[in-house]
């Protein structure tokens, strides 16, 4: 599929949860992912109409998730020391607007430019940030006493990074819709490749057992315990390995038999597509932190805000912290020469400056 059909696929879709997707939209959709994950699909009679449910179903999953993110949250000096939630995303003013001017800078080019019309004074994009909590010894209240290395949790923000930079809110939502769908494509194409790379890993432990039945069936009594298996302690006996044989081989014959034709590789696909929540989703989570960023309970609890951020959690182990941001162009430092010393004496004060947890 061309890039300039791609860039447009989700142009006319809507960005709220209401399901109503166009029939173009959704035949340039099942094209979108034939060609991203095997052109040959298209050999399969009437591939479109076995597709259509899949991708319709994954469509809407990503758009129900894009329409779980709360308006944009407005990124500036001044909301810093009025909204808790970007004083508990950024260290200090000045940090707020050197992680917007850098990841701007690294977004620099043709397709940001083609995105940001030059009278757009407003940018709106996606923050995903880095979250992770770790215990540290603090001070806390029990009743009217001050108790000290009082166990707390901290919860860091880190590894703030500005993407999918557009001139409105409805255009970043869009463009996070295609993100996620493409996302998709690449998780049923990574699913037929481990498919691939299991049959070859079968193969390889087939031969290995094949060899090692072969040694135990010729190997004179006495000799077993040289093929013993150090791991569990135990002695390998030919039936075990015969065993083991059988399995591997049983199970080899299935991945063949359901990857060996085109037919199941589109299985595979609608599979995958049927099933869009288990690769990605997005999750709410409330914190209630202080102004030291401590989750605080009880009484403590009264002082502090509570904060609701939305993970999005990307197949089984990645997850990320991701807010709809917008910000002025007017809080974007302006560009000076680098000076690499300079610029690495900031990063190091920036990422080793520890944040205060007790007064």
């Amino acid at each position: 599929m061309p890039l300039r059909l791609l860039q447009s696929l989700f142009r006319a879709a809507p960005t709220t949860a209401s399901h109503s997707f166009d029939d173009a939209l959704i035949r340039a959709a099942i094209e979108r992912v034939v060609e991203g994950a095997d052109p040959r699909l298209r050999a399969v009679p009437n591939y479109q109409r076995k597709l259509r449910d899949a991708v319709a179903h994954s469509i809407a999953h990503v758009a129900q998730q894009v329409a779980m993110l709360p308006p944009a949250l407005e990124l500036s000096r001044r909301r810093f020391t009025l909204d808790p939630h970007v004083r508990a995303l950024f260290v200090s003013p000045d940090h707020l607007r050197e992680v917007l001017s850098a990841s701007m800078r690294q977004d620099q080019g043709q397709a940001v430019a083609a995105r940001l019309p030059d009278g757009s004074a407003e940018i709106y994009a996606v923050l995903r940030i880095e979250r992770t909590e770790k215990t540290v010894l603090g001070v806390g209240m029990q009743g009217d006493l001050i108790q000290r290395d009082v166990p707390q949790t901290l919860v860091n923000f880190s590894d703030h990074r500005i993407a999918f930079p557009n001139a409105s809110e409805a255009e970043t939502r869009r463009e996070m819709m295609k993100r996620g769908f493409d996302y998709l494509i690449e998780a049923a194409l990574d699913r037929l490749a481990a498919i691939r790379s299991q049959k070859q890993q079968l193969q390889h432990q087939r031969q290995l057992l094949q060899k090692k039945a072969r040694v135990l069936k010729t190997a004179q009594p006495g000799l077993e315990a040289l093929l013993e298996d150090r791991a569990g302690g135990k002695t390998v006996t030919s039936a075990t390995v015969e065993r083991q044989l059988a399995e591997i081989e049983a199970e080899f014959n299935r991945l063949q038999a359901d990857s060996a034709t085109i037919d199941h590789h589109l299985e595979k696909v609608i599979a995958t597509l049927r099933q869009p929540e288990q690769y990605l989703r997005l999750g709410q989570v409330a914190l209630t932190l202080n102004q030291m960023n401590v989750k605080v309970s009880g009484d403590a609890a009264k002082t502090a805000s509570t904060l609701n951020f939305n993970d999005c959690l990307i197949g089984a182990h990645r997850r990320l912290t991701v807010l709809l941001v917008r910000f002025s162009r007017s809080e974007l430092l302006p560009e000076q020469p680098e000076d690499f010393f300079e610029e690495a004496q900031r990063l190091l004060y920036l990422n080793g400056r520890p944040r205060l947890t007790t007064l």
